[in-house]
């Protein structure tokens, strides 16, 4: 989310050393007494960066990683620990070098194509991105990390229908499916048909500061903890002081980030889960393999992916009517979609939100578009509509946030300077220079959201705090959530159905300096009054969605 887009980290390395075969040649060197003395080889020096970096941090690794580049330039091994290197530093640009050296050294390795399309992906590039995933699904489709990162990728393309990305997921799923058996359905247990309490699991690696705790921290501080018994797989070591509140909310935590399937399927089993709630589907450290071999009798996915997973053992996806229509979202589905009534979100803000103040165009004398989603998700036909934005608004500015590539970054300025777009009027943040949470929409008058992947929390922080927000469906969930979000508040207005009404309403609203300041005076207050806010009824019809699909559950046992 951010809609919860967040890709797996790249694979540092496969094992911890490197075979010397790989990397053996020595160089002859002098001792302190002049007697010759074998210098490290390439292979050794790799070993010894790897130890470093254990040791003392990932920058300590490089200059072994480059002496063995020098030994062995015609070996990939080092170009692509110099690749990891650059990416775990953020250099995202140097790192896309080194892994394309890497790949040209040795294109069947289907690691160095992963870690290349990830990076490609968080530098914006999203076709580069797909073919290297692509690549490395086809060299290893066993390797889930990259199947599943190369379905998100696929979501965020505005170059692939619907229905193509649909039968990849199918595609992907029939495979897994015979890779990951699904065992006999656990067997319901003595007073099932009438428990007192359902005993509900919900597997993430997002329990901590992180756009689904947003999310799922209403429900589980707001649930019938009469009828509902909640336990929570933490799949992270990562824990913070969300983690300790959803820990202190929860009946049982399990840290289950070092388990393996097996010793997963058999906790779960062995603490009775009725319904296993999945919050992560395709993102990062996902366990779709333990829902493929069926965890628990009944296997819901929800809030952390806005797509099918493909499993047949995904018994449902909880979502809403708008995000997903009926009929068509149905048909792109392997689960059988459970629609809340409102919308399928309910937000809680973390720390005390800004109170929105005057409108800052009235003091700048412009007005300022921002957008606050990662560039992986900025399409081209997106950012033709902002050059159009800023075309018929001579005086506006844009603010691009969240960027990860100078070279990105330069290009898109370059686009928007061939339209006659002076560089000045384009502000580009850096990932690493984004301001403290809650403070990176100051100075900002109304959002832009991304297409075809729309924001989810950014769509709410920035109502939240009084800035409204335009955005652009299409036909598939993860490009209605902005119409879904809009339309809840009673602004659906603010949602268009192609890219020049998407242009047509930011251009009049930012032309409407009273409405817009009305707009920023009362967003607070009906984000408040909505089901984006109403936690405890929320809640409710979330819980009454779960004893749905239990009791269709047992109706099938019998």
């Amino acid at each position: 989310m951010g809609q919860i887009l967040r890709i797996a980290r790249s694979a540092f390395i496969r094992n911890k050393t490197i075979d010397a075969a790989q990397t053996s040649k020595r160089v002859p060197a002098t001792g302190a007494t002049g007697t010759p003395a074998p210098a490290p080889s390439a292979g050794e020096l790799i070993n010894e960066g790897l130890r470093e970096r254990q040791r003392i941090g990932t920058a300590a690794a490089r200059p072994y990683f480059e002496r063995a580049a020098q030994l062995e330039p015609n070996s990939h091994v080092p170009w692509f620990m110099l690749g990891n290197v650059a990416s775990e530093l953020g250099d995202l640009d140097v790192a896309v070098a080194h892994y394309e050296h890497a790949r040209d050294l040795h294109p069947s390795d289907h690691v160095i194509r992963y870690n290349l399309g990830l990076n490609q992906l968080s530098r914006g590039y999203i076709d580069a991105a797909i073919d290297e995933l692509r690549a490395a699904c086809g060299l290893n489709p066993s390797y889930l990390q990259a199947q599943s990162s190369h379905i998100m990728a696929l979501h965020s393309s505005d170059r692939i229908s619907p229905e193509e990305i649909a039968a990849t997921i199918r595609e992907w799923g029939a495979r897994f499916s015979l890779e990951h058996p699904a065992s006999a359905p656990s067997s319901v247990r003595p007073g099932a048909d009438h428990p007192e309490r359902l005993r509900v699991g919900f597997i993430s690696a997002d329990f901590r500061t992180h756009s689904v705790a947003h999310f799922f921290e209403p429900i589980l501080s707001a649930r019938d903890r009469g009828a509902f018994m909640y336990v929570l797989y933490s799949n992270s070591h990562l824990q913070d002081a969300v983690t300790d509140r959803l820990r202190a909310y929860a009946d049982d935590w399990r840290d289950i980030w070092r388990l393996t399937d097996d010793a997963l399927i058999e906790l779960i089993r062995t603490d009775r889960i009725d319904i296993l709630v999945d919050l992560s589907g395709h993102t990062a450290s996902n366990r779709l393999a333990v829902f493929a071999r069926r965890a628990a009798p009944v296997q819901v996915s929800y809030l952390g992916y806005p797509a099918s997973t493909g499993l047949a053992t995904m018994d449902y996806r909880i979502t809403d009517a708008v995000t997903d229509p009926p009929v068509s979202a149905d048909a792109w589905h392997s689960e059988r979609l459970l629609r809340l009534p409102d919308s399928q979100w309910c937000f809680r803000p973390f720390g005390t939100p800004a109170v929105p103040g005057p409108l800052p165009a009235c003091e700048a004398g412009f007005v300022t578009f921002g957008s606050f989603n990662n560039l992986t998700k900025a399409s081209d036909t997106l950012l033709r509509c902002w050059v159009q934005i800023l075309v018929k608004l001579p005086t506006s500015r844009l603010r691009l946030t969240r960027l990860r590539s100078a070279q990105r970054a330069a290009e898109i300025v370059s686009l928007f300077g061939r339209s006659g777009v002076a560089p000045e009027r384009l502000e580009c943040v850096p990932f690493a220079n984004d301001p403290p949470y809650g403070l990176q929409f100051a100075g900002v008058d109304i959002a832009l959201d991304n297409y075809p992947y729309n924001g989810v929390t950014t769509t709410c922080e920035s109502l939240y705090v009084g800035v409204p927000v335009v955005s652009l469906y299409g036909r598939n969930g993860v490009s209605r959530s902005g119409l879904s979000l809009l339309g809840t508040l009673g602004l659906a207005e603010l949602a268009a159905s192609t890219p020049e009404q998407y242009v047509g309403i930011a251009v009049a609203l930012a032309s409407d300096l009273s409405r817009l300041e009305q707009l920023r005076a009362s967003l607070r207050a009906r984000f408040e009054q909505s089901s984006l806010r109403d936690e405890k009824r929320f809640t409710a019809k979330f819980e009454e969605l779960l004893r749905t699909a239990w009791q269709q559950y047992l109706e099938h046992s019998k």
